[in-house]
């Protein structure tokens, strides 16, 4: 049986994850859909993200070298070529191939795995067929450019729509599987 990867990213209606310059100043930071998504971080024990997404996460409090607060449950895999090799329990810095390395996890026994960015990676993998879900986390809001969520996709992607929330705020969690 094989473990699902699940795409999970907060984007703008016009499907960006952030701006060029890695800001998300637009995104709802407070409300109903933060407590829900803190809650659906349960359903996993694997988080992967590049090394901007990491290190996004320095302007809240994450060190180098240290696991997210955030996925403090989960085993937390940053892929990227020129990252010092951390030395820590619950986070690796990985270096090869991505699409190889997320096969061999998808192999291993465990609860689905969280692909919480970026668009590069997620492209990519995407591009291999590895991703079988992928929840947007809509926000309110349209930057007209910046970082896209799926990266550079080599080909278009069907979705079959699971299950959607809408939130007072005007926050959209929209559930697909690919394929």
């Amino acid at each position: 049986m094989s473990r699902k990867l699940v795409y999970y990213v907060a984007v703008t209606v016009d499907h960006y994850i952030a701006r060029a310059d890695g800001s998300v100043d637009g995104f709802l930071m407070e409300g109903q859909h933060i407590g829900d998504y803190l809650d659906s971080l349960r359903d996993y024990d694997t988080v992967l993200m590049g090394k901007h997404t990491y290190e996004f996460g320095y302007q809240y409090g994450v060190q180098p070298g240290q696991p997210s607060p955030t996925y403090a449950h989960m085993m937390q895999y940053v892929f990227s070529q020129t990252m010092e090799a951390y030395q820590h329990e619950q986070l690796r810095v990985i270096r090869e191939d991505p699409a190889t390395f997320v096969r061999g996890l998808k192999a291993a026994e465990g609860k689905p795995i969280y692909l919480c960015g970026g668009g590069q990676l997620a492209g990519y993998l995407l591009n291999h067929g590895l991703v079988d879900e992928v929840i947007l986390k809509v926000n309110p809001v349209a930057f007209g450019s910046g970082i896209p969520a799926f990266g550079k996709l080599e080909a278009g992607f069907a979705l079959k729509l699971l299950n959607a929330k809408v939130y007072s705020s005007g926050v959209l969690f929209l559930h697909y599987a690919v394929g």
